[in-house]
C-alpha cells in the first residue's frame, strides 16, 4: 500500500510541476495522460543539474559556438531552399512529430539523428552539416517547413536533456509568422535565431502566404556531472535510433517507425470518439486512469 500512495503522490506531484512551471497549461484532463506529465521524474536531474538555466528563452552565450551557424546562415538557406523547390522538404513517417504532418502543415528534411547514417543529408546538404558538425553536442538536426496559414498547436516536447536552437532561413519576415513559447511571442526573421526550452508548453503559426523555412536543432544541454550528461545521450541516441529515416529512401526506416501506422490509427480513434462526444470521452479517460490506478492498488495488496 505504501508503494501505491508513493506512486499516486509521484503522479500527482507531476502534474503540479507541469502546470505551475508553464503560464498557459493544457486543461486538466489533459495534462492527466499528456507524456509531458509522465517524463517528469526522468527529466528532474536535467533540471536539477543544469549549468544554464531552466527558463523557457534561453541567452545564446551559453552556446557561442552556434555563431558559425548564424555567420554561414546565407549558405544554410541556399542549401534548404534548394531541397524545398526539389521537393525533398518532404512529410515524413517519423513518429515523435507524426501529428505535425496533418493537413501538410509541417515538413522536414533530416540533417543529423546522433550517429545515424543519412545518405541523402550528406548527398544534399553538405555544407549545412559540415556546419552542424562544429557544433559540440548538436546530436538532432533537420529542415523545417511551417506552410502557408498552418498552425502547430501546443505541445511540450518530452525530454528536458536538450535545448531547441533554431535559425530562421526563408521566412515571412513578418509578424505574422511566429513561436509562442510559454505564453511569449517570438517572430521568425532570416538569419535570426531563437534558443528555448522545448519542454515548456510551445506553439507554431503561419498565418503569412509565404513557407516558413527554418534549421531545428536540439543541443545537448551541459549538466554538472558528466556521467549524467552522458546517461542522458546514451539514451537520446537509442531513442532517437527507434526513429531514424532516410529522407528519400523508405527502406531505412527505425522499429518506431515502422509501429507508428498503428498508434497514429490508435490516435485518430481516440479523436473521433472526442469530437462524437467530447463529455463521454472525459469520462472514460477519467475512468480508465482511475481503473489503472485500481488495478495496481490490487496487484500490490
Amino acid at each position: 500500500m505504501t508503494i501505491v500512495l508513493i506512486a499516486l503522490f509521484v503522479y500527482i506531484a507531476c502534474i503540479v510541476f507541469v502546470r505551475r512551471r508553464n503560464k498557459e497549461p493544457f486543461e486538466l484532463t489533459r495534462q492527466l495522460s499528456d507524456f509531458s506529465t509522465f517524463m517528469v521524474p526522468f527529466n528532474i536531474p536535467a533540471y536539477l543539474l543544469s549549468k544554464i538555466p531552466t527558463t523557457a528563452f534561453l541567452g545564446k552565450q551559453h552556446f557561442p559556438a552556434v555563431s558559425v551557424l548564424e555567420d554561414n546562415w546565407e549558405i544554410i538557406r541556399d542549401e534548404a531552399l534548394a531541397l524545398y523547390r526539389d521537393g525533398h522538404i518532404a512529410i515524413k513517417d517519423d513518429l515523435p512529430a507524426s501529428s505535425f504532418y496533418k493537413d501538410n502543415r509541417w515538413t522536414s528534411f533530416y540533417l543529423k539523428v546522433y550517429d545515424s547514417d543519412i545518405p541523402s543529408a550528406r548527398e544534399l546538404a553538405p555544407k549545412t552539416l559540415a556546419l552542424i558538425e562544429q557544433v559540440p553536442g548538436m546530436n538532432l538536426a533537420l529542415f523545417a517547413c511551417l506552410n502557408p496559414g498552418k498552425k502547430l498547436n501546443g505541445h511540450h516536447d518530452p525530454f528536458a536533456y536538450t535545448v531547441r536552437y533554431s535559425l530562421g532561413l526563408s521566412t515571412p519576415n513578418s509578424d505574422e509568422c511566429g513561436l509562442v513559447v510559454n505564453g511569449e511571442d517570438y517572430k521568425w526573421a532570416d538569419g535570426e535565431s531563437v534558443l528555448f526550452d522545448e519542454t515548456y508548453l510551445h506553439r507554431a503559426y503561419n498565418r503569412s502566404d509565404q513557407p516558413r523555412i527554418i534549421l531545428m536543432t536540439d543541443i545537448d544541454r551541459p549538466l554538472k556531472f558528466k556521467w549524467v550528461e552522458k546517461f542522458y545521450y546514451a539514451f537520446g541516441r537509442f531513442f532517437n535510433g527507434l526513429f531514424s529515416i532516410d529522407n528519400l529512401d523508405s527502406s531505412k526506416s527505425g522499429l518506431g517507425n515502422k509501429l507508428g501506422k498503428y498508434l497514429n490509427s490508435y490516435k485518430a480513434a481516440l479523436k473521433r470518439f472526442k469530437r462524437w462526444n467530447k463529455p463521454l470521452y472525459v469520462a472514460t479517460k477519467l475512468l480508465f486512469i482511475f481503473a489503472l490506478l485500481g488495478w495496481l492498488v490490487s496487484l500490490l495488496l
